[in-house]
């Protein structure tokens, strides 16, 4: 009777290199498909007309964000805005200094929308003019 060797085993010796090699390729689909999903949104974004972006930003400062579709900006943006307000209200009882407060915190958001989202459209432009 002969030794049993590796060799003789029924199992394929390496399975592994082409399971990697097909995860590794999906791997880089992916990779692929969210990098042309993330030029395609700053190609969007490159076409917007900043006055108008400004224009909407300063008078209704959620058109701006809508315009230009950026919401995690307009979320941060808001969510600080919110945060001053309900941290300078907490233990205020003069609605006169909350309503103060929530004005001036209305200016400073008619203020900064436009500038975000004018520098937001000019950044795009470079990045896609960069490209070509």
């Amino acid at each position: 009777m002969m030794p049993y060797s590796v060799n003789d085993s029924p199992l394929p010796i390496n399975p592994m290199p082409e399971e990697k090699n097909n995860l590794q390729k999906r791997l880089e689909e992916i990779d692929r498909q969210s990098q042309d999903q993330e030029l395609a949104k700053i190609y969007k974004l490159s076409q917007k007309n900043i006055t108008t972006a400004a224009i909407l930003s300063f008078l209704f400062p959620i058109g701006g964000y809508i315009y230009t579709a950026r919401w995690k900006a307009f979320w941060i943006l808001f969510g600080i805005i919110f945060g001053i307000i309900m941290l300078g209200s907490i233990n205020e009882r003069d609605e006169e200094k909350i309503d103060r407060l929530s004005t001036f915190c209305g200016v400073v958001a008619a203020i900064v929308s436009p500038i975000d989202n004018s520098i937001a459209i000019q950044s795009a432009r470079d990045k896609i003019n960069a490209m070509k």
